[in-house]
């Protein structure tokens, strides 16, 4: 059982917000489990260090050769952004079609229009000025837009024209390497009004970010700015969801099943889920309930909001399995649906099941970066949504420690990386919502506490000191999760024990697991204090959830294997 399917992260590996990410599956392209899908592009390692791409640069606290920090007043527009864009990944320039962007243009009385943060990979809050023309808008390069400092050097960052090349080298295995640099004989880009309102960039140059008149590997190539005015679901007041539930998928889980805790409640005739989107738990959709039928509908292209640089959109899918030869074993294909999502529910049983639409085998339900392409951060294939009952003990399972890894010889202000599962579940089963999930860490048996002054990392993040870690908190290279995976860098050096601990909290609610300590070899001392017990407890389920006993059914029962040290083992049985 799996139960932080995705996080939230960044956006800078083909999709990485939401987390451990599953790279976008584009329209009609088959995946093989467990294989990324390949829509990305290698440039070559760049001929320069790229300034932009360095993880330790910042801000520097004056911006005094021109960056445009804040607009003039005027109108403000939304715009949903597409381009090809280009960024750095492991030193390697990638180019990639990316969609749902978030894009902010003010237009001023006097004929002026500031575009912000015009590098969709670079969310630096700094604008670039055009003039509206006849055609649309024009941009004169190069224009400022960001300073900023590595090791005490100030390095200033441009945007400007660029244009593809090949230069010669006999160091490369291929004799030349491929970049973009400054056009000569034009600094000007146009967004060319189109029909249906958006700005269409002249698609044979780049905007691209450069110092020193290096190209820095950023860039957006064929940008169209779309103008709309979605807005995400509003909650009406009063809402009383029930936690219980929990989507089942037993499809993207492969040998496993994901398991998603969501709320649902009705207001009005309107039913709201919330917690579907594991990187925007608060986030709604929103269905109607036919009660005559017992049927949910729940409509596609839904907006949820912006999550860093991009737009969120709850979209349904429909996708097909086949088995393919080659690769003997099963594939599987997917798009975005302007169709609605349908559920049938049994009251009896309180599931709610899907129905497939004609020449489908499965249904989706996708967070997708934009409205207008395949291109998801989170997707589940829903087999069902079913009730766990009422939650009493919320305690989190016991953690499972990975690993302890000597990191001094790769930067000596640190000493230990502490790696560890987390799990998101009490001892009788039932799911806790992770947004109410944390954990402790313990350095020679006493409770750690992250501060800013230590880690600066922190403060990027507004954090001053940090006990009670959130699952789904990464922070920098100091603490970072993945699905079940957590750890924390850590740069004492006085270190002996480390331990772990999960905790519920839920407002006056406090529940802990008990704590795992291992030594810096990563061997077992205790779990809270005691010898490491070998005992385990076994409990049997059905499809839907519900706990059984082992002669109260046939057909395919789950049986589930707790051990007292936490670790977790799923068996599904099939009785005749």
């Amino acid at each position: 059982m799996r139960k932080f399917l995705l996080t939230l992260a960044t956006v800078m590996m083909t999709v990485t917000a939401f987390g451990a990410v599953k790279a976008p599956v584009k329209k009609n392209s088959a995946v093989k489990p467990g294989v990324p899908g390949l829509n990305t592009k290698t440039f070559g390692t760049l001929k320069t260090p790229s300034i932009a791409a360095k993880s330790t640069f910042t801000r520097a606290e004056s911006d005094d050769f021109g960056v445009i920090t804040e607009a003039p007043e005027g109108k403000t527009v939304t715009m949903l952004g597409s381009s090809n864009s280009f960024y750095i990944y492991y030193e390697e320039v990638e180019m990639d079609e990316t969609y749902g962007i978030a894009y902010e243009g003010v237009w001023t009385d006097n004929g002026e229009v500031y575009l912000k943060n015009p590098i969709s990979m670079l969310d630096w809050d700094t604008y670039i000025k055009g003039t509206v023309t006849d055609e649309g808008i024009k941009f004169d390069f190069p224009q400022p837009l960001y300073r900023s400092v590595y090791e005490d050097e100030s390095f200033d960052l441009y945007v400007d024209v660029l244009e593809y090349t090949e230069i010669d080298s006999p160091n490369h295995p291929d004799g030349y390497y491929t970049t973009f640099v400054p056009v000569e004989d034009n600094r000007s880009i146009v967004f060319t009004k189109e029909e249906d309102g958006s700005y269409m960039m002249d698609s044979e140059y780049m905007l691209g970010v450069t110092c020193n008149d290096l190209w820095q590997g950023y860039g957006e190539m064929a940008l169209n700015l779309l103008p709309f005015n979605a807005t995400p679901t509003e909650i009406p007041e009063g809402i009383d969801y029930d936690y219980s539930y929990i989507l089942a998928d037993e499809f993207m889980g492969w040998d496993h099943t994901v398991l998603r805790p969501i709320g649902i409640g009705e207001k009005d005739g309107v039913t709201y889920i919330t917690g579907l989107a594991s990187g925007m738990p608060e986030a709604v959709i929103y269905g109607t309930f036919d009660k005559d039928n017992n049927t949910l509908t729940i409509p596609s292209n839904q907006f949820l909001g912006k999550y860093y640089n991009h737009y969120i959109f709850m979209m349904s899918g429909e996708g097909e399995i086949w088995y393919d030869e080659y690769w003997d074993q099963d594939m599987y294909s997917f798009d975005i649906s302007d169709d609605p999502l349908v559920l049938n529910f049994d009251p009896e049983t309180n599931v709610f099941k899907p129905v497939m639409p004609e020449g489908c085998d499965l249904v989706f339900v996708m967070f997708n970066f934009g409205n207008v392409a395949t291109y998801p951060c989170e997707y589940y294939a829903i087999d069902r949504i079913y009730s766990q009952g009422k939650i009493t003990d919320f305690a989190p399972i016991t953690p499972d420690v990975l690993f302890v890894n000597d990191i001094e010889f790769m930067d000596p202000d640190y000493s230990y990386s502490f790696e560890f599962n987390i799990y998101g579940d009490n001892s009788e089963g039932q799911i806790l919502w992770d947004t109410n999930i944390f954990y402790n860490i313990f350095i020679n048996g006493e409770l750690f506490t992250f501060t800013a002054e230590e880690y600066p990392s922190l403060a990027e993040e507004g954090i001053d000191k940090l006990t009670d870690i959130p699952v789904l908190l990464n922070v920098g290279d100091d603490i970072f999760s993945g699905g079940n995976y957590h750890g924390v860098a850590l740069k004492r050096k006085d270190i002996e024990t480390l331990g772990v601990r999960a905790v519920y909290i839920d407002g006056d609610t406090r529940a802990e697991s008990e704590t795992v300590t291992v030594n810096t070899l990563g061997e077992p001392v205790s779990v809270s204090q005691n010898n490491l017990p070998t005992s385990s407890k076994t409990e049997l389920f059905d499809i839907t959830g519900r706990k059984i006993k082992g002669s109260a059914t046939d057909g395919v029962i789950v049986k589930r294997t707790t051990n007292s040290d936490g670790s977790i083992r799923i068996e599904k049985i099939i009785k005749h």
